[in-house]
């Protein structure tokens, strides 16, 4: 069965290790297959407004899933088919708990970052690259009032960074206590959407659209917060580089994304159309 819909996360999956370029090589072998008919999706846990450089380099993109399945931007009708938000009621109850709370957070409103002014003290960037830092900093807005800033505003998803192995647990039972659903794309951190929000729900959505089988979805993932659209996807690949978790969800394993991982697979499996 040929495949005809690719859909692959960014950070650790499509981008290179520095987090900010997609490699000639991957531009030039998913350009072929959209070429050939099939259809590529970007599927990010990153707000909108972090994709404008990732979209310079892939323009073909079809769909972009973004804020881990909370909303889906179709690129041809260049707007918002579809989206799942947090309610402003908990969303304001969020906001105000971990205010309280030492840790650095950010919401997504309208596909934007947003964080309280001050709370980067908070902040560990650990091992990510200084650049792809800055490229982040530069899209978030800070406010010396969040919580009056996101009243009555629904959110696409709340991120915590640098979380302390000590909250982490009491982090995570928090927000599952509200019927949120909890991941992890980076080391100490937490995303929190609707429990019906996820990149695997906006990938089936998708498909179903176009009457697409799981059997003709091709999915590419490295973190928890990818393990629902790789168990969809009949051709699910975990990055050799990817965790635990996301090597459990994919049915099928490919190089790194410092090696041209998703190149490799679909240049293999839906080009040459090889079977596994």
């Amino acid at each position: 069965m040929s495949i005809k819909i690719i859909a692959a996360d960014l950070d650790g999956t499509l981008m290179s290790t520095d987090h900010l370029t997609v490699t000639e090589h991957t531009k030039n072998v998913l350009l072929k297959a959209h070429d050939n008919g099939v259809k590529f999706a970007i599927a990010t846990g990153r707000p909108l407004k972090l994709i404008e450089n990732v979209i310079e380099q892939v323009p073909f993109a079809d769909y972009i899933i973004y804020s881990n399945g909370a909303c889906v931007f179709d690129r041809n009708k260049n707007e918002i088919i579809y989206s799942d938000l947090i309610d402003a009621e908990t969303a304001e109850k969020i906001i105000s708990h971990f205010l309280a709370e030492p840790v650095f957070f950010e919401i997504y409103i309208d596909g934007k970052s947003h964080y309280q002014d001050g709370t980067e003290k908070y902040y560990d960037s650990g091992e990510l690259p200084s650049e792809f830092i800055a490229a982040i900093m530069s899209t978030m807005t800070p406010h010396k009032d969040l919580l009056s800033f996101a009243k009555d505003k629904p959110i696409e998803k709340i991120t915590m960074y640098s979380i302390s192995d000590e909250n982490y647990p009491i982090y995570s039972k928090w927000l599952k206590d509200l019927n949120l659903s909890v991941a992890e794309s980076l080391k100490s951190s937490i995303e929190a959407t609707t429990s019906t929000a996820d990149k695997g729900n906006a990938l089936r959505g998708i498909c179903e659209e176009f009457g697409i089988a799981p059997e003709e979805a091709m999915s590419f993932g490295d973190s928890g917060n990818d393990c629902t659209m790789l168990r969809y996807a009949g051709y699910s690949f975990a990055m050799e580089n990817g965790s635990d978790e996301c090597k459990a969800a994919a049915k099928y394993q490919t190089l790194s994304n410092g090696n041209d991982g998703v190149a490799v697979a679909v240049e293999k499996y839906c080009l040459k159309n090889q079977d596994i």
